[in-house]
């Protein structure tokens, strides 16, 4: 069951492991974040927040990696 402080991004484009690794640490350098779990098999990342962010940021840094964000719930 999602929490109110998640964020459950779908993201095309993920290969490999070293793909999965850059958006986490991508995603993991934000302040706001508490916590990052990438799935390449789900291509997904679970994003835990310690506090709001703008979810437009977080589809930017994605998309600025090569990758492809079809959703954010």
């Amino acid at each position: 069951m999602k929490q109110a402080n998640e964020l459950i991004i779908k993201i095309e484009g993920m290969r490999c492991g070293g793909c999965a690794k850059r958006v986490e640490n991508a995603l993991g350098a934000f302040k706001e974040v508490k916590n990052v779990k990438v799935s390449l098999e789900e291509k997904q990342a679970i994003v835990i927040l310690k506090k709001e962010i703008d979810p437009n940021v977080i589809k930017e840094t994605i998309d600025n990696l090569g990758f492809n964000v079809t959703e954010i719930k």
